[in-house]
């Protein structure tokens, strides 16, 4: 029996070794791992491999065909040269751009969720948290007022702060982006998501654009229920009609120095340009950064004649049409529990 020379079948080896290779080039170049029609970021952890990142992101259900890519990264030798951090996907991305990028580290983002209700304070700490700039230098921008006038705000006269046009929506950003970069981005978020309906549809409820703005932050602080946000401008605005004070615990804390979180009977008496229990009409700001339906529901209030609502206790509210009514809501749903809890 002949045998095959040694070299026959090393050579055998190289060309099959050489067709996978090839394989795995046409699976790079036309397939796809990571399909997202919004951006996805994706957390590579200090000291993962790539056989362990492709396993956690297949289980989560974000990665297509992780064995494939696991092998593209061994036979490429960058298995072991993913860089930690965070990474931003978007669309259509093949196993050699994905690979790349993590072997690169060059489209390593940091997140920065800005929730809908957030005061420019509580962003600028979360800013400072997210180790993306110093929160201090973040407010001194958001109010200096030759900054505010180059953002060409969709709103006159210019705003004395930018309370209220930060949009909240999760943004990625590379480190040392530099407050300028992180304020411009939210603000252009504000502008494409919701200056348009501001600019067009304030009238209707006979506001200006940023009125209707300051009252589109307080409807987001009185509620975190959706079918409530109408009700909630309904009342503002017939409190409005009838020349009432509107009297807000949240333009209250806002403009209270220091909170502890208790309200106190002191604090309603504070003389504050946001007292809405001292003052007649809107406050001069917004009072955080609400999102695209307490702005709507601030343009398109519930066409309803009630002029109070107290807390239940369970996020919701219970509305009414006279004072004597609301007397009997705090009763049932604030004072008689407190007195329970007391006895």
């Amino acid at each position: 029996m002949l045998r095959r020379p040694p070299y026959v079948a090393v050579s055998a080896v190289l060309a099959l070794l050489v067709l996978f290779m090839g394989a795995l080039a046409l699976y790079g170049a036309f397939s796809t791992v990571i399909r997202t029609e919004q951006p996805l970021a994706i957390q590579v952890r200090p000291g993962e491999t790539l056989s362990q990142l492709t396993h956690r992101l297949a289980a989560q259900g974000i990665l297509q065909r992780p064995r494939l890519f696991t092998a593209l990264g061994i036979l490429r030798g960058d298995s072991a040269n993913i860089k930690a951090g965070e990474y931003v996907v978007d669309g259509s991305v093949s196993p050699f751009e994905l690979l790349d990028s993590l072997v690169s580290g060059r489209a390593r983002f940091v997140s920065l969720t800005v929730p809908e209700g957030f005061s420019l304070a509580e962003i600028a700490a979360r800013v400072e948290a997210r180790e993306l700039g110093q929160a201090e230098r973040f407010l001194t921008l958001a109010r200096d007022p030759d900054f505010i006038a180059s953002l060409a705000l969709p709103i006159t006269p210019t705003p004395p702060t930018l309370e209220g046009f930060l949009y909240p929506e999760t943004y990625y950003f590379h480190r040392g982006v530099g407050a300028g970069a992180l304020i411009t981005a939210m603000v252009e978020e504000f502008r494409r998501r919701a200056a348009d309906d501001l600019r067009e549809r304030a009238a209707r409820v006979g506001m200006t654009p940023y009125q209707a703005l300051v009252l589109a932050s307080m409807v987001e602080k009185e509620t975190g229920v959706g079918e409530e946000r109408p009700l909630i401008s309904a009342v503002f605005h017939n409190r409005l009609r009838a020349r009432m004070r509107l009297a807000s615990d949240p333009t209250v804390i806002y403009g209270l120095a220091e909170f502890d979180g208790n309200l106190r009977r002191a604090d309603l008496l504070a003389e504050t340009p946001y007292n809405t229990y001292k003052i007649t009409g809107l406050p001069p700001t917004p009072i955080a950064n609400p999102g695209l339906d307490s702005i709507r529901a601030a343009l398109e209030p519930a066409r309803v004649e009630y002029l109070y609502f107290v807390a239940k206790g369970d996020g919701t509210h219970e509305f009414s049409k006279d004072y004597r009514s609301h007397r009997g809501a705090v009763y049932k749903y604030q004072i008689r529990p407190h007195r329970k809890r007391s006895s």
